[in-house]
């Protein structure tokens, strides 16, 4: 069964992989747009009490006043040591949103990821951790400014996985193509595959993946406005996000995982 993530911000999407080729921080996957999940048609259950909130509520939106993350994010390669990095960030909005914006960013009084305080930076103009966190459990706590309510909310769902991947390349050709395969993807809402050439302004090639098992093929006319590079990437990433509303207010809250390999692309 194929889970279709839907991708209104492919412009917003190529330019954050841009940062990311240019500063090579691994939070600016945080801002990924072409994770902008789709509109559920199943509604879920009443909002949990174990969450902690007693002012929440489920939401169906689709535009937020707020953002939430807490991810995992894995970086490999055949020649260098993996590293991994616990990132977590909260964005607040003056009006509606799919996802972070310069423009409409705003502060509240404070924001707390379980015991550790976050801090906010007009870059990335968002509420983030400075050195790892834990990510299990995942609890917010805002202490809001008005337009944004006070809420704690602890996010009981699932971190995105998957089982196993099989000809994850080291080296692709840009006029040939390859193809691989990702098995036992689970809790996600939103998943795909996201190939850069990471020049200072790279060249972008991403396809959805579905629930459960998928293969996919980049094809030599996927490939075909890639540079020839060896400081190109490869990100697996997958949200498993929802939405609540607080005090009329609608807040995206998501879970992440990725999982990046450095390459090389030939001709």
């Amino acid at each position: 069964m194929r889970l279709n993530a839907c991708y209104s911000n492919r412009k917003e999407a190529i330019n954050v992989v841009s940062l990311f080729a240019v500063r090579n921080s691994l939070y600016i996957l945080f801002l990924l747009g072409v994770l902008v999940a789709c509109k559920k048609k199943e509604q879920e259950t009443p909002i949990d009490p174990n969450t902690g909130c007693s002012n929440c509520l489920p939401s169906y939106a689709t535009t937020f006043s707020g953002i939430f993350k807490a991810g995992s994010y894995t970086v490999t390669g055949a020649a260098i040591t993996s590293t991994i990095n616990n990132r977590v960030s909260a964005f607040f909005s003056n009006t509606v949103v799919t996802v972070p914006s310069v423009a409409n960013s705003i502060t509240v009084s404070s924001v707390f990821f379980n015991a550790d305080t976050l801090k906010y930076s007009g870059a990335p103009y968002y509420y983030t951790n400075l050195s790892n966190v834990v990510l299990s459990p995942v609890s917010w706590t805002v202490n809001g400014v008005s337009p944004i309510p006070s809420f704690t909310y602890k996010n009981l769902k699932e971190k995105p996985q998957f089982g196993a991947i099989t000809a994850w390349p080291d080296t692709i050709s840009r006029n040939i193509g390859f193809t691989f395969s990702i098995y036992d993807l689970n809790f996600i809402t939103a998943a795909s595959v996201i190939i850069s050439d990471g020049l200072p302004i790279p060249n972008v090639s991403t396809k959805a993946l579905g629930l459960g098992s998928d293969t996919l093929t980049f094809s030599s006319a996927d490939l075909s406005s890639m540079s020839t590079s060896t400081n190109a990437i490869i990100t697996l990433i997958m949200e498993n996000a929802h939405a609540i509303k607080v005090d009329g207010k609608d807040f995206k809250m998501s879970n992440e995982s990725s999982y990046s390999r450095k390459i090389v692309i030939k001709n």
